[in-house]
């Protein structure tokens, strides 16, 4: 009985301390995504730093670690979050064009639009664990984000929709959100990446992962 109290207890110490450390980086998150430019930089550390938590590796506070390697990857992962967003941006206008534009609606460009953007936001569910998990060129990382996000689709097609809802909820049920609020601002952004991180990390662990930059302690 006193062993199942102390691993309970065990159990108990290591979600809470987990909890803490995403509400941290939920906040960090938060504030190195509000240029908007440096949102891929912000979400590549933050896988980082989660991937830490789950390998054990978790320091006492993420907040110094988080800035190191919001500095390690800001290059690749922005320039990456830019593409996609162009990317996005030009499909958002094919889009306007199919159905606002053309008489009748074009059918083409419309399902163009949709499947191409779809393949590009799963393969952005691989690219930014990619960013933080290895060392690679920003061409090797992208490539590797598409050949990932197709061999493992059902895995993809899971995290993908793990971060639309983070999204989609408040938009959807915003009555909810309004007074639920308060969630999003603490778990809004490092919970999805948590459970994606914990989805695909197995098949990230198939190659030797770039050395951890050293923390102050």
């Amino acid at each position: 009985m006193r062993r199942q109290l102390a691993a309970l207890g065990d159990r108990l110490k290591n979600w809470l301390s987990v909890a803490g450390d995403l509400i941290i980086l939920n906040l960090l998150f938060i504030l190195c995504s509000i240029p908007v430019i440096t949102l891929g930089a912000a979400e590549a550390a933050c896988y980082t730093r989660i991937f830490r938590i789950l390998l054990g590796e978790r320091a006492s506070m993420p907040i110094a670690g988080f800035f190191k390697d919001f500095a390690a990857g800001f290059k690749k992962a922005t320039l990456g979050w830019l593409i996609e967003l162009a990317c996005l941006a030009i499909l958002a206008g094919d889009i306007w064009f199919a159905v606002g534009y053309s008489e009748p609606d074009n059918t083409f460009f419309l399902i163009f639009a949709i499947v191409l953007a779809a393949v590009i936001l799963f393969a952005a569910a691989w690219f930014y664990p990619l960013v933080a998990r290895f060392e690679n060129t920003l061409r090797a990382h992208i490539k590797n984000s598409f050949l990932m996000a197709l061999a493992h689709f059902p895995k993809t097609l899971l995290a993908f929709l793990i971060q639309a809802a983070a999204i989609a909820i408040p938009v959807i049920f915003f009555d909810a959100f309004a007074n639920l609020g308060w969630f999003w601002l603490l778990f809004g952004a490092s919970l999805p990446l948590y459970l994606t991180a914990k989805l695909i990390g197995g098949a990230l662990k198939c190659e030797q992962a770039k050395p951890e930059a050293e923390e102050k302690k």
